[in-house]
């Protein structure tokens, strides 16, 4: 009785200790890289802000078309610490609550990516013929056109706003993902385990998606961290350039692409905002490094 009581505490045991090792190797490897504890830091700051902007913007109702030209282009002060822009809107609250719209875009860009793009590349590596073909085709001539062109393009087709910019930019990310899981199943698909499900009498798609699959996710997990980061520069490319959503929402390339015409005496309008992108973009890539060492260390 008593070593059937152990037994059965060593089996419950193991997967316990197992997390909390898995946990302290991540904790460690962390501790090895202070940029990847700044990246955290970063990346929940601002998902943070963004979170509760209306509530920690000292003006949110500047967010909006409001107007107030008695406090016009005022440099930044103990009242605005961002200064105010063109038709007196306070540029801090504009950039606290400008951070939900490029959150926002990359959010949905890379769930729509991750959903189209890594069940083809499964399907394709794993099924193969015809099909996998097909799909790998269609993914290259995607892959062809760089990412830049393909969204201006769909974009100045369909009207800038920020359904269009998600469409367009999920267009052309998706074929990224589809690449990257094509390569891994086949390598994985050679597996013993996956073998084993064949000789069980597993179907394809089972195997395919649920035996394989999973093993995907670390690498899915480093690409989504480090992808956001490009997703939010692309969204402000394409808002600087008047593709994007347009005013009078604050999206930090719009709000550097209306400071730009007031360089280089109103220096803040574009200098906060074009801090804002590089500091998030910074931020999710350092991130995404570390993940990719913790992850690397754990398998």
């Amino acid at each position: 009785m008593t070593d059937a009581l152990k037994s059965t505490s060593v089996l419950e045991d193991g997967p316990v200790s197992e997390r909390v090792s898995a946990t302290r190797v991540a904790i460690e490897t962390l501790r090895r890289s202070p940029l990847s504890l700044v990246g955290l830091v970063i990346v929940v700051f601002v998902i943070l802000v963004a979170i509760f902007g209306p509530w920690i913007a000292p003006f949110p109702e500047d967010a909006g078309a409001s107007v107030n030209f008695a406090k016009r282009l005022k440099p930044p002060s103990a009242e605005h610490w961002f200064g105010t822009d063109v038709v007196g809107r306070d540029v801090l609250s504009r950039v606290i609550i400008g951070s939900q719209i490029s959150l926002t875009i990359a959010l949905f860009v890379i769930v729509f990516a991750v959903l189209i793009g890594v069940p083809l590349g499964v399907i394709a590596a794993y099924f193969g013929g015809g099909l996998g073909g097909g799909i790998m085709r269609i993914n290259e001539v995607f892959l062809a056109i760089p990412s830049l062109v393909f969204v201006l393009a769909v974009s100045s087709l369909l009207g800038p706003s920020l359904p269009v910019v998600i469409i367009a930019i999920s267009l052309a990310w998706w074929t990224w993902y589809a690449r990257l899981a094509y390569g891994e199943v086949l390598s994985i698909k050679q597996e013993q385990f996956v073998e084993a499900a064949q000789v069980s009498g597993a179907s394809k798609m089972r195997i395919a998606f649920r035996e394989i699959l999973p093993n995907l996710t670390s690498v899915l997990i480093v690409k989504v961290t480090l992808d956001i980061g490009y997703v939010i520069l692309l969204g402000a490319s394409l808002g600087y350039l008047g593709l994007g959503v347009q005013p009078p929402e604050p999206e930090w390339g719009i709000m550097v692409a209306e400071g730009r015409e007031q360089l280089p005496d109103a220096w803040w309008l574009t200098t906060f905002p074009g801090l804002a992108v590089f500091v998030t973009v910074m931020g999710f890539n350092l991130l995404g490094d570390g993940l990719n060492d913790i992850l690397g260390a754990r398998q």
